[in-house]
Protein backbone atom coordinates (compact mmCIF):
# COMPACT_ATOMS: atom_id res chain seq x y z
CA UNK A 1 0.00 0.00 0.00
CA UNK A 2 1.67 3.19 -1.13
CA UNK A 3 2.10 6.85 -0.95
CA UNK A 4 0.06 9.91 -0.12
CA UNK A 5 -3.68 10.02 -0.77
CA UNK A 6 -4.13 9.02 -4.40
CA UNK A 7 -0.52 8.00 -4.98
CA UNK A 8 0.09 4.86 -7.04
CA UNK A 9 2.97 2.49 -6.29
CA UNK A 10 2.11 0.20 -9.18
CA UNK A 11 3.46 2.83 -11.56
CA UNK A 12 6.81 2.90 -9.76
CA UNK A 13 7.18 -0.78 -8.90
CA UNK A 14 9.36 -1.41 -11.97
CA UNK A 15 12.20 0.42 -10.19
CA UNK A 16 12.59 -2.28 -7.55
CA UNK A 17 10.09 -5.15 -7.79
CA UNK A 18 11.51 -7.68 -10.27
CA UNK A 19 14.22 -9.12 -7.95
CA UNK A 20 11.68 -9.29 -5.12
CA UNK A 21 9.61 -11.71 -7.21
CA UNK A 22 12.32 -14.36 -6.77
CA UNK A 23 11.32 -14.53 -3.11
CA UNK A 24 7.74 -13.20 -2.87
CA UNK A 25 4.52 -13.12 -4.82
CA UNK A 26 4.18 -9.32 -5.02
CA UNK A 27 0.76 -7.71 -5.36
CA UNK A 28 0.54 -3.99 -6.08
CA UNK A 29 -2.68 -2.07 -5.51
CA UNK A 30 -3.77 1.27 -6.95
CA UNK A 31 -6.19 2.52 -4.31
CA UNK A 32 -9.63 3.99 -4.94
CA UNK A 33 -8.95 7.36 -6.59
CA UNK A 34 -5.41 6.41 -7.68
CA UNK A 35 -3.64 5.47 -10.89
CA UNK A 36 -5.17 2.70 -12.99
CA UNK A 37 -8.10 2.46 -10.60
CA UNK A 38 -8.85 6.11 -11.26
CA UNK A 39 -8.56 5.36 -14.98
CA UNK A 40 -11.10 2.54 -14.71
CA UNK A 41 -13.45 4.89 -12.82
CA UNK A 42 -13.32 7.27 -15.80
CA UNK A 43 -11.47 9.74 -13.58
CA UNK A 44 -14.48 10.28 -11.35
CA UNK A 45 -13.68 10.49 -7.65
CA UNK A 46 -15.84 8.12 -5.59
CA UNK A 47 -18.18 10.07 -3.33
CA UNK A 48 -17.64 7.49 -0.57
CA UNK A 49 -13.88 8.16 -0.52
CA UNK A 50 -12.48 8.23 3.01
CA UNK A 51 -9.61 6.69 4.94
CA UNK A 52 -12.03 4.13 6.37
CA UNK A 53 -13.34 3.25 2.91
CA UNK A 54 -9.82 2.68 1.58
CA UNK A 55 -8.97 0.58 4.64
CA UNK A 56 -12.05 -1.55 3.95
CA UNK A 57 -10.97 -1.88 0.30
CA UNK A 58 -7.55 -3.07 1.46
CA UNK A 59 -9.09 -5.65 3.74
CA UNK A 60 -11.34 -6.91 0.95
CA UNK A 61 -8.27 -7.27 -1.26
CA UNK A 62 -6.39 -9.23 1.39
CA UNK A 63 -9.37 -11.55 1.88
CA UNK A 64 -9.45 -12.14 -1.88
CA UNK A 65 -5.71 -12.89 -1.98
CA UNK A 66 -5.96 -15.35 0.91
CA UNK A 67 -8.77 -17.18 -0.87
CA UNK A 68 -7.20 -17.06 -4.35
CA UNK A 69 -3.78 -18.29 -3.28
CA UNK A 70 -5.09 -20.58 -0.54
CA UNK A 71 -3.02 -18.89 2.13
CA UNK A 72 -3.67 -18.30 5.81
CA UNK A 73 -1.61 -15.11 5.94
CA UNK A 74 0.29 -12.56 3.85
CA UNK A 75 2.98 -9.95 4.42
CA UNK A 76 1.56 -6.42 4.29
CA UNK A 77 3.83 -3.49 3.38
CA UNK A 78 2.59 0.11 3.61
CA UNK A 79 4.49 3.22 2.51
CA UNK A 80 3.78 6.80 3.68
CA UNK A 81 -0.02 7.25 3.68
CA UNK A 82 -0.11 3.51 2.99
CA UNK A 83 1.57 3.01 6.37
CA UNK A 84 -1.44 4.64 8.03
CA UNK A 85 -3.68 2.11 6.31
CA UNK A 86 -1.22 -0.66 7.15
CA UNK A 87 -1.28 0.01 10.88
CA UNK A 88 -5.07 0.20 10.83
CA UNK A 89 -5.31 -3.18 9.08
CA UNK A 90 -2.67 -4.74 11.33
CA UNK A 91 -4.70 -3.66 14.34
CA UNK A 92 -8.03 -4.81 12.85
CA UNK A 93 -6.91 -8.14 11.34
CA UNK A 94 -3.54 -9.22 12.78
CA UNK A 95 -4.53 -12.86 12.16
CA UNK A 96 -4.20 -12.21 8.42
CA UNK A 97 -0.57 -11.11 8.60
CA UNK A 98 2.75 -12.89 8.87
CA UNK A 99 3.98 -9.36 9.54
CA UNK A 100 3.22 -5.70 9.00
CA UNK A 101 6.06 -3.79 7.27
CA UNK A 102 6.00 -0.01 7.49
CA UNK A 103 8.08 2.18 5.17
CA UNK A 104 8.15 5.92 5.80
CA UNK A 105 5.89 5.24 8.77
CA UNK A 106 3.27 7.82 9.73
CA UNK A 107 2.79 8.22 13.48
CA UNK A 108 0.98 11.51 14.13
CA UNK A 109 -0.18 13.95 11.46
CA UNK A 110 0.46 17.19 13.31
CA UNK A 111 3.81 16.09 14.73
CA UNK A 112 4.82 14.72 11.33
CA UNK A 113 4.40 18.16 9.77
CA UNK A 114 5.82 20.11 12.72
CA UNK A 115 8.97 18.00 12.99
CA UNK A 116 9.42 17.73 9.22
CA UNK A 117 9.15 21.52 8.91
CA UNK A 118 11.64 22.09 11.72
CA UNK A 119 14.13 19.64 10.21
CA UNK A 120 13.75 21.08 6.70
CA UNK A 121 14.34 24.60 8.00
CA UNK A 122 17.38 23.39 9.94
CA UNK A 123 18.77 21.79 6.77
CA UNK A 124 18.19 25.02 4.83
CA UNK A 125 20.11 26.92 7.51
CA UNK A 126 22.88 24.32 7.56
CA UNK A 127 23.53 24.65 3.82
CA UNK A 128 22.91 28.39 3.80
CA UNK A 129 20.03 28.39 1.31
CA UNK A 130 18.68 31.91 1.85
CA UNK A 131 15.65 31.49 -0.42
CA UNK A 132 14.61 28.32 1.37
CA UNK A 133 15.06 29.93 4.79
CA UNK A 134 13.02 32.96 3.75
CA UNK A 135 10.15 30.96 2.23
CA UNK A 136 10.01 28.46 5.08
CA UNK A 137 9.96 31.15 7.75
CA UNK A 138 7.18 32.89 5.81
CA UNK A 139 4.76 30.01 6.47
CA UNK A 140 5.38 29.92 10.24
CA UNK A 141 3.68 28.79 12.32
CA UNK A 142 3.33 25.43 10.59
CA UNK A 143 1.07 23.72 11.46
CA UNK A 144 -1.21 26.56 12.51
CA UNK A 145 -1.48 27.48 16.20
CA UNK A 146 -4.81 25.60 16.35
CA UNK A 147 -3.21 22.48 14.84
CA UNK A 148 -4.71 22.76 11.36
CA UNK A 149 -2.48 21.91 8.41
CA UNK A 150 -3.27 24.14 5.41
CA UNK A 151 -2.49 22.32 2.14
CA UNK A 152 -0.94 25.48 0.64
CA UNK A 153 1.58 25.62 3.47
CA UNK A 154 2.23 21.90 3.11
CA UNK A 155 3.09 22.42 -0.55
CA UNK A 156 5.47 25.24 0.38
CA UNK A 157 7.20 23.02 2.94
CA UNK A 158 7.37 20.03 0.58
CA UNK A 159 8.98 22.18 -2.12
CA UNK A 160 12.03 22.63 0.08
CA UNK A 161 11.83 19.22 1.69
CA UNK A 162 12.30 17.78 -1.82
CA UNK A 163 14.91 20.33 -2.91
CA UNK A 164 17.02 19.67 0.18
CA UNK A 165 17.00 15.87 -0.14
CA UNK A 166 14.34 14.97 2.42
CA UNK A 167 12.27 13.09 -0.15
CA UNK A 168 15.06 11.38 -2.14
CA UNK A 169 18.50 11.48 -0.53
CA UNK A 170 21.11 13.39 -2.49
CA UNK A 171 18.57 14.53 -5.08
CA UNK A 172 16.93 17.94 -5.38
CA UNK A 173 13.98 16.80 -7.49
CA UNK A 174 11.29 14.15 -7.02
CA UNK A 175 11.12 12.68 -10.53
CA UNK A 176 7.89 10.82 -9.75
CA UNK A 177 6.20 11.68 -13.06
CA UNK A 178 9.23 10.45 -15.01
CA UNK A 179 9.27 7.17 -13.09
CA UNK A 180 5.58 6.65 -13.76
CA UNK A 181 5.92 7.49 -17.46
CA UNK A 182 8.54 4.74 -17.82
CA UNK A 183 6.33 2.06 -16.25
CA UNK A 184 5.58 -0.90 -18.55
CA UNK A 185 2.23 -1.24 -16.74
CA UNK A 186 1.04 2.30 -17.43
CA UNK A 187 -0.30 3.87 -20.60
CA UNK A 188 -0.03 7.62 -21.16
CA UNK A 189 -3.67 7.83 -20.11
CA UNK A 190 -2.86 6.04 -16.83
CA UNK A 191 0.08 8.35 -16.15
CA UNK A 192 -2.20 11.36 -16.54
CA UNK A 193 -4.84 9.64 -14.40
CA UNK A 194 -2.27 9.16 -11.66
CA UNK A 195 -1.60 12.91 -11.58
CA UNK A 196 -5.27 13.87 -11.65
CA UNK A 197 -6.25 11.23 -9.11
CA UNK A 198 -3.50 12.23 -6.72
CA UNK A 199 -4.59 15.87 -6.79
CA UNK A 200 -8.28 15.02 -6.32
CA UNK A 201 -7.62 12.48 -3.55
CA UNK A 202 -5.25 14.82 -1.73
CA UNK A 203 -7.92 17.50 -1.60
CA UNK A 204 -10.56 15.02 -0.45
CA UNK A 205 -8.51 13.15 2.15
CA UNK A 206 -5.78 15.47 3.45
CA UNK A 207 -7.63 16.68 6.55
CA UNK A 208 -8.69 13.18 7.57
CA UNK A 209 -5.37 11.55 6.71
CA UNK A 210 -3.38 14.06 8.77
CA UNK A 211 -5.65 13.55 11.79
CA UNK A 212 -3.91 10.21 12.37
CA UNK A 213 -2.41 9.65 15.82
CA UNK A 214 -0.75 6.30 16.54
CA UNK A 215 1.25 7.46 19.56
CA UNK A 216 -0.82 5.18 21.82
CA UNK A 217 -1.15 2.44 19.20
CA UNK A 218 1.83 0.38 20.28
CA UNK A 219 0.40 -3.09 21.03
CA UNK A 220 0.51 -5.38 17.99
CA UNK A 221 -0.54 -9.02 17.75
CA UNK A 222 1.55 -9.60 14.62
CA UNK A 223 5.26 -9.01 13.93
CA UNK A 224 6.19 -5.45 12.99
CA UNK A 225 9.11 -4.29 10.84
CA UNK A 226 9.89 -0.67 10.00
CA UNK A 227 12.13 0.60 7.20
CA UNK A 228 13.19 4.23 7.59
CA UNK A 229 15.52 6.35 5.50
CA UNK A 230 18.09 8.05 7.72
CA UNK A 231 17.45 11.34 5.88
CA UNK A 232 13.64 11.13 5.69
CA UNK A 233 12.08 14.46 6.66
CA UNK A 234 8.79 13.78 4.82
CA UNK A 235 7.76 11.23 7.43
CA UNK A 236 10.54 12.09 9.88
CA UNK A 237 12.58 9.09 10.95
CA UNK A 238 13.19 10.82 14.28
CA UNK A 239 9.46 10.49 15.01
CA UNK A 240 8.95 6.93 13.78
CA UNK A 241 12.09 5.75 15.60
CA UNK A 242 10.83 7.15 18.92
CA UNK A 243 7.37 5.58 18.39
CA UNK A 244 8.88 2.23 17.46
CA UNK A 245 10.82 2.11 20.74
CA UNK A 246 7.45 1.75 22.50
CA UNK A 247 5.97 -0.83 20.10
CA UNK A 248 5.33 -4.26 21.57
CA UNK A 249 4.92 -7.12 19.09
CA UNK A 250 5.71 -10.86 18.88
CA UNK A 251 8.72 -9.89 16.73
CA UNK A 252 9.89 -6.40 15.82
CA UNK A 253 12.86 -4.82 14.09
CA UNK A 254 13.74 -1.34 12.86
CA UNK A 255 15.92 -0.93 9.75
CA UNK A 256 17.58 2.47 9.30
CA UNK A 257 18.73 2.80 5.69
CA UNK A 258 21.65 5.23 5.69
CA UNK A 259 21.72 6.52 2.11
CA UNK A 260 17.98 7.02 1.72
CA UNK A 261 15.20 9.41 2.62
CA UNK A 262 11.46 8.88 2.04
CA UNK A 263 11.48 6.56 -1.02
CA UNK A 264 13.41 3.81 0.72
CA UNK A 265 12.36 0.92 -1.54
CA UNK A 266 13.26 2.90 -4.68
CA UNK A 267 16.46 4.37 -3.28
CA UNK A 268 17.93 1.19 -1.77
CA UNK A 269 16.00 -1.71 -3.34
CA UNK A 270 18.78 -4.25 -2.92
CA UNK A 271 19.43 -3.47 0.73
CA UNK A 272 15.71 -3.58 1.52
CA UNK A 273 15.33 -6.91 -0.30
CA UNK A 274 18.23 -8.49 1.60
CA UNK A 275 16.70 -7.35 4.89
CA UNK A 276 13.30 -8.73 3.86
CA UNK A 277 14.72 -12.09 2.82
CA UNK A 278 16.93 -12.50 5.87
CA UNK A 279 14.62 -11.14 8.57
CA UNK A 280 11.02 -11.08 7.35
CA UNK A 281 10.47 -13.94 4.91
CA UNK A 282 11.52 -16.64 7.44
CA UNK A 283 8.29 -15.92 9.35
CA UNK A 284 6.37 -17.57 6.50
CA UNK A 285 8.65 -20.61 6.59
CA UNK A 286 8.37 -20.84 10.37
CA UNK A 287 4.59 -20.63 10.17
CA UNK A 288 4.36 -23.37 7.57
CA UNK A 289 6.76 -25.58 9.55
CA UNK A 290 4.70 -25.06 12.70
CA UNK A 291 1.52 -26.10 10.90
CA UNK A 292 3.16 -29.25 9.52
CA UNK A 293 4.43 -30.18 12.96
CA UNK A 294 1.02 -29.50 14.42
CA UNK A 295 -0.62 -31.95 12.02
CA UNK A 296 2.02 -34.55 12.70
CA UNK A 297 1.72 -34.20 16.46
CA UNK A 298 -2.05 -34.65 16.33
CA UNK A 299 -1.69 -38.20 14.98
Amino acid sequence: IHGGPGAAMMAESWTFQRPWEDFFTVVQWDQRGAGKTFSSAKRQLDKSLSVGRIQADGEELIALLLKTYKKDKIFLMGHSFGSELGVRIAQHHPEWLYAYIGVGQLVNGQLNEAIGYKETLAEAERVGNKQAIEELKAIAPYPEADGTIPPAKTMAERKWDVALGGMIYGQSDDDELLRRSMSPLYSDYDVQSSELGEDASFNALWKEATAVDFRNTTQFKCPVFIFAGAHDRTTPTTLSKEWFSHVQAPVKKLFIIENAAHYVVNEAPGEVLVDLVENVRPLDVASRTSRIRGVGDAR
